[in-house]
């Protein structure tokens, strides 16, 4: 096992940051919004990223839609591709793989987070809202022509963007930070761009802010009736006193005490009854959703409270994700993959490469129920293609490969033969079943030719050809079967049907006798 690597933020450092940190939230303004805003446009950053930070944490619409944006991309498959098949090739790749399943992840100031490549992805994602996410590189080469490294999570508050590049802040006091370069080495470090989506995050935060503590006040003001004890007792007399003690002891404020002759009229207010927090809270979560995931969250879809999210909100969200994969991959291509190639095998040319593999869309019942199809219709399809439409890997060289279904192939999953049984009943099922699907394949040779042609359409002609063959099928089908009422697939049925008929009634007749 390898030394860890120091960390550049130190432990003392830390310490310091933690105990001396305050929370942005408290006594925000817009005013102060809006300065911070600027500052983090003018390159100072730190005061942002600590409030988009603690928003992150501790609001409750901006902690759902981040997740619901961010949460499933570390968790997507990953793989070392390589642009041709010569050895050096295969070598880049060996290299790249073992490199990404042996990096470890650290956080410079919560120091118990710790991890490999999923925990590096996460970290990058920070940037969709943040902007930037930095990382500083320790590498770690290893015996045997091998590489691997430690990566540093360093947060944004550590960091000012002043020259329109990342420079690291030496103090928390500090206004001008240490060149990348300089601090960490030319290959030492790496900056991930995103998005930045709590610039108009904050924004709604602070919008819904405002209203949110107007309702939580008038909910404590108004939300209990008061209370108006009467007697015609003297006031300071016993008995007042004793009302009056009972009304304090239920602990409201606004209770009052009052002569049966006395009469107080109350202020109404006007909409009392209307108040219009709720609406504004609720649009500002609205838009926190939107800026995450390009669509209202599914629990707070307009006329209902259905638990499934509409069609076009999970197609955003699904490209947004695809956007997110792309970012990752282009970033670790760009400050990972060639400094690993070129330190082991001094090229600046890698012939592999790492790519997260983007959540495809797939409508996997659609298209297993057509490569079942044609695959039973006799209609060759590549192995490597079946397994890269529905992601699933090759097999290792050290693994063991599962057993057959049991079925043949074909209309209706024949069963398959069994081998214990007679030989000649054995024989007659093969060969029937060969001579059944050469005949079905002739037979349905242009509803196959057909159904393969609407399979490779793209996207948005998919649709509309599908359509037209389901309506063309009544009379394809009425076609095939008239052509083939005296045909090739009739006969195959007559030779199969006719002395599988007589053999069973010759059994039937046995078994009558015994």
């Amino acid at each position: 096992m390898s030394k860890p690597a120091k960390q550049t933020v130190s432990a003392e450092r830390v310490r310091r940051h933690v105990q001396n940190r305050s929370n942005p939230v408290a006594r925000l303004t817009p005013a102060k919004l809006a300065r911070i805003l600027d500052a983090f446009d003018a390159g100072n950053i730190r005061d942002a990223a600590l409030l988009w930070q603690r928003i992150l944490e501790r609001d409750d619409q901006a902690i759902t839609c981040s997740g619901k944006r961010i949460r499933g991309t570390p968790g997507l498959n990953w793989e070392i591709l390589t642009l041709d098949k010569s050895p050096e090739a295969q070598q880049h790749k060996e290299a790249l793989e073992y490199f990404y399943r042996n990096v470890a992840v650290r956080n410079a100031l919560e120091r118990n987070e710790r991890g490999g490549l999923r925990l590096l992805i996460k970290q990058i994602l920070s940037a969709i809202g943040l902007r930037f996410a930095a990382h500083e590189i320790v590498w770690q080469p290893g015996e045997g022509g091998r590489m691997t490294a430690q990566f540093n999570f360093i947060p944004l508050q550590f960091f000012e963007n002043t020259t329109g590049e990342l420079r690291f802040l030496e103090t928390d006091e500090a206004q001008t930070g240490t060149a990348m370069d300089e601090k960490f080495g030319p290959d030492g470090w790496m900056v991930a761009c995103g998005d930045g989506l709590m610039r108009g995050g904050s924004v709604a935060y602070q919008l819904k802010r405002t209203p949110l503590y107007a309702w939580v006040n008038y909910c404590d003001k108004f939300g209990t009736p008061p209370l108006h004890g009467q007697t015609d007792a003297a006031k300071g007399s016993d008995e007042w006193n004793t009302l009056r003690d009972a009304l304090a002891g239920y602990g409201e404020d606004l209770a009052l005490i009052t002569s049966l002759a006395a009469k107080i009229s109350p202020l109404e207010l006007k909409n009392a009854g209307n108040t219009p927090h709720p609406a504004l809270v609720d649009r500002m979560d609205r838009a926190v959703s939107r800026i995450w995931t390009g669509g209202d969250l599914s629990t707070m879809s307009q006329g209902g409270g259905g638990a499934v999210g509409s069609e076009p909100q999970q197609d955003d969200l699904g490209k947004l994700q695809a956007e997110d994969a792309a970012m990752v991959t282009d970033t670790l291509q760009e400050y990972v993959d060639r400094v690993v190639i070129r330190y082991l095998f001094g090229t600046d040319q890698p012939l592999a490469y790492f790519e997260l593999q983007t959540p495809a869309k797939l409508d996997t019942e659609r298209e297993l129920k057509i490569d079942t199809f044609l695959i039973g219709a006799g209609v060759p399809r590549g192995k490597r293609e079946l397994q890269e439409r529905y992601n699933r890997p090759e097999m290792e060289d050290d693994d063991e490969a599962a057993e057959k279904s049991g079925t043949v192939p074909g209309f209706g999953g024949v069963p398959a033969i069994n081998e214990a049984a007679n030989a000649k009943a054995a024989l007659f099922k093969a060969g029937a079943i060969k001579s059944l699907q050469a005949a079905q394949l002739a037979a349905f040779r242009p509803l196959i030719t057909r159904i393969a042609n609407v399979a490779d359409l793209p996207d948005d002609e998919f649709d509309t050809a599908l359509v037209q063959l389901r309506a063309d099928l009544p009379g394809m089908a009425g076609q095939i079967l008239s052509k083939d009422s005296t045909g090739a697939l009739a006969k195959v049925w007559e030779s199969i049907l006719g002395p599988a008929l007589v053999s069973g009634a010759a059994e039937a007749a046995k078994r009558q006798a015994k």
